[in-house]
């Protein structure tokens, strides 16, 4: 029996993924990575000996991630995990302050400290988010998504109150409301649409289930950082057999016999085919809205000042932030994060050095190509604008920053697109509306064999989930091979 090749275009955690569990199977698998390293955003830069990752920067669902290496047989090469507690600290621009625990008591203590009545408010909501997330999400990672039938039909086994609460819901904004009386904690809640690159005030409360999976689940930091794992997953694809070609821009072409996959003139023939990029183009979607995308600086700061693993510096006007970042402006008072592991792992930077992480959201560069030109010349200045509000917000919050900090690198929307995200968006398709997490682009492409994975297909951003589409993509080329299709 002939060996079945499988061409995997795009080395991100989910191509990664993907490719290793093919190889496992027995599949001739050869990727095919644009950039000189694999990692796609998982990106991660080492600056005189200061470590930070400039793409995804925490870990959920570790079970998720654990079991994805086992599955690869590479377990004894990733990295450890340490869980994070607190989770996340929150400052408002009025001086409040919340932080973000796995243990609940301490997170409703911690609300209290907001307005004595927020302690049974976020307690409320926790207690939503988990019945949406046993509702509705659970359901949605189970399976890939192929339409709303077989999704209604997981949800429908766990009851006919599953599928009530999963009619009921209304925006993540909403939910917020329904719980919790200060705007502070509103914010809070609110910001998990911006994992999806989305408004809280047009994302569906199914985001709610993100703060309850950081609760759940914990919030990890794994030792050298994201860019560490993303090399655990590269060793083991290697070790597995796949053939990586890096510096190497592929297209794909459907035959009748199967794909042309590779360079120009240098494609070679395969039987199936996994793209891991964002898929909206492909599938004929482009002109559809897209999310956010965002500026980040990395920085030094001199000494090691007692800063939290994870904070979030919000602006004061949450609805208006989000009204100008849809309507193409950088926000006037922009929500500031950053991500500090060497609060954790002192791997990240050596004695008596920080690096910092630092992030705000953006609006993504223009569908058109005459108006994307002329937002990509704009940001030449307005990097320099931005940078100056966030570090105005840094030193506002945290004084011992002042005179402390150099910047060691930045990325903008002008940067991820030129990495193949569409207009820099980092998330690609923009899921408001009470259906949008359903319209997101399914991994099985429009033609026989062809298969996406990604943060831009389902089901969703972030490491754990990244990983699981990578997984659903090999399980169903599999079946694809098997059965000839």
């Amino acid at each position: 029996m002939s060996t079945t090749r499988v061409a995997v275009v795009g080395g991100g955690i989910g191509g990664l993924t993907a490719a290793g569990l093919l190889a496992k199977e027995g599949h001739a698998v050869t990727l095919f990575e644009g950039g000189a390293s694999l990692g796609g955003k998982a990106q991660a830069v080492t600056v005189d000996g200061v470590t930070l990752d400039t793409g995804p920067t925490l870990l959920t669902l570790p079970d998720l991630v654990r079991g994805t290496f086992e599955q690869l047989g590479a377990l004894d090469l990733m990295p450890p995990l340490t869980e994070l507690e607190p989770q996340c600290s929150y400052r408002f621009g009025d001086g409040c302050a919340f932080t973000a625990y796995k243990d609940m008591d301490r997170t409703a203590d911690s609300a209290a400290d907001v307005k004595p009545v927020e302690r049974r408010g976020i307690r409320g909501f926790y207690a939503e988010a988990a019945a949406i997330w046993g509702a509705a999400g659970e359901p949605y990672l189970e399976a890939p998504f192929e339409g709303m039938a077989g999704f209604m039909g997981r949800v429908a086994r766990r009851g006919i109150g599953a599928v009530m609460a999963g009619m009921q819901l209304s925006s993540l904004h909403g939910l917020a409301v329904k719980h919790l009386r200060t705007e502070h904690l509103q914010q809070y809640v609110g910001r998990f649409a911006t994992y999806a690159g989305a408004s809280p005030y047009e994302a569906s409360a199914a985001f709610a289930l993100i703060p309850h999976i950081e609760r759940a689940y914990g919030v990890h930091h794994a030792r050298g950082g994201v860019g560490a794992l993303v090399n655990a997953l590269g060793q083991a694809v290697r070790r597995l057999g796949v053939t990586v070609h890096l510096q190497t821009r592929a297209r794909f072409a459907h035959t009748r016999d199967g794909y042309r996959v590779g360079p120009g003139e240098d494609a070679a023939s395969f039987d199936s085919v996994v793209v891991n990029a964002d898929p909206m183009e492909s599938l004929s979607r482009g002109e559809e809205p897209l999310a956010l995308s965002g500026f980040v600086l990395l920085l030094e700061v001199e000494g090691r000042p007692a800063l939290p693993h994870h904070a979030v510096l919000f602006g004061r006007d949450y609805r208006r932030e989000f009204d100008e970042l849809f309507s193409g402006q950088l926000a006037s008072d922009p929500t500031v994060y950053f991500c500090n592991p060497s609060a954790t792992d002192a791997t990240m930077a050596p004695p008596g050095r920080t690096g910092l992480f630092v992030m705000v959201n953006a609006p993504p560069l223009p569908v058109d190509a005459a108006e994307a030109d002329v937002a990509t010349r704009a940001w030449e200045l307005q990097a320099e604008q931005v940078k100056a509000q966030m570090f105005e917000k840094l030193v506002a919050h945290f004084p011992e920053l002042k005179g402390r900090v150099r910047v060691i690198g930045q990325r903008s929307p002008v940067d991820l697109a030129a990495q193949g995200a569409p207009g820099g968006s980092i998330y690609g398709f923009l899921p408001h509306g009470k259906l949008g997490p359903f319209r997101r682009p399914r991994i099985r492409g429009n033609t026989p064999g062809l298969f996406f994975a990604g943060g831009g297909t389902h089901p969703g951003g972030g490491v754990p989930l990244v990983m699981l589409s990578g997984r659903f993509a090999a399980e169903m080329a599999s079946v694809h091979l098997r059965r000839g299709e």
